[in-house]
């Protein structure tokens, strides 16, 4: 996706692009892994997200929103300017609300 007009600015339109682009069995796999062993997805799916959603080529957008879920200045800073801690926050948000849509008890 490297027509900057078409990345999403937000969490939500980032988190429903990736929801409809995943398999099934991506899919299934993000619900059924406990949040501590989300990292395994850092350099397959986040690494995706980086580049798809243009964290590595000045989304900006994108980076405050997912900035913006932390409360302490000091993380706000470090997911601003690192693409892979905001991949992160958006792997989380991929897997919250696949849970919510397949009503998986937390």
């Amino acid at each position: 996706m490297t027509d900057i007009s078409i990345w999403p600015k937000t969490i939500n339109e980032a988190v429903e692009l990736m929801i409809d682009t995943i398999s099934e069995v991506d899919k299934m796999e993000l619900v059924n892994t406990k949040p501590d062993g989300l990292y395994r997805f850092q350099y397959s799916l986040g690494m995706l997200i980086c580049g798809w959603f243009g964290l590595y080529n000045g989304n900006k957008a994108l980076l405050a929103a997912c900035a913006n879920t932390r409360k302490n200045v000091l993380e706000r800073l470090l997911v601003l300017n690192d693409p892979e801690e905001a991949s992160v926050i958006l792997i989380e948000a991929i897997r919250k609300q696949l849970r919510a849509d397949m009503e998986v008890p937390v």
